[in-house]
């Protein structure tokens, strides 16, 4: 069957972290070895509840303050050193845009928290780029649930067989082509382009 539809990861493809010093001078002034911030912040049952949708943005960042034995009133200060070095790839937002004007639907898949959509409208202001948008703590599924496919397959009202799935994890890969989705793992400064032209039709079907 053609394919009409591609769905985007959010963090690792559309956004990536550069060189992490924000991250890096909390763990500096925290007295923590490198790498263990994120073990905190992204890497914890914590994140896990919150990306379920299980547990709010704010109580979220609360357990990490009281994990790292921070005062409240630091939290919005790391929530934006730890952000402050994540950029989001211009080229492939570009093709986006080159995607959606040759006729394709685009949606974005992301396993995150619901504090992620205002991200998306106001921080990034790339929340109309995408014809939907499914983040799992507003549907209460993570990827590689086939639920959280089966989301964004409804929202774009396409078929499985009719997506492309681009993720930098193997494990959401391996589940959107068992649900029946075409998978592009992402690798960082891959030509995308040319892996999807190389699968795309000029035009999807009407």
């Amino acid at each position: 069957m053609t394919i009409r539809a591609i769905v985007f990861d959010f963090g690792g493809v559309l956004v990536r972290t550069a060189t992490p010093n924000g991250r890096r001078e909390w763990e500096d002034r925290l007295g923590l070895p490198a790498g263990e911030l994120e073990s905190v912040v992204h890497h914890s049952g914590m994140w896990i509840k919150a990306q379920r949708g299980q547990l709010s943005h704010a109580a979220y960042w609360q357990a990490i303050a009281d994990n790292l034995g921070i005062p409240e009133a630091d939290i919005p200060q790391l929530q934006q050193d730890y952000f402050r070095d994540d950029q989001l790839d211009q080229a492939l937002m570009t093709l986006i845009r080159d995607l959606r004007q040759r006729g394709y639907k685009i949606g974005l898949l992301s396993n995150d928290s619901a504090a992620l959509e205002q991200k998306l409208r106001t921080d990034l202001a790339i929340f109309d780029s995408f014809d939907a948008v499914v983040i799992s703590a507003n549907i209460g599924v993570m990827k590689p649930d086939p639920g959280a496919y089966e989301a964004i397959c409804t929202a774009l009202n396409v078929s499985a067989n009719e997506c492309v799935f681009i993720d930098d994890m193997h494990a959401n890969i391996d589940g959107a082509e068992w649900f029946g989705m075409r998978g592009i793992r992402y690798v960082a400064n891959m030509d995308l382009r040319a892996a999807l032209n190389a699968i795309l039709p000029a035009s999807p079907s009407p």
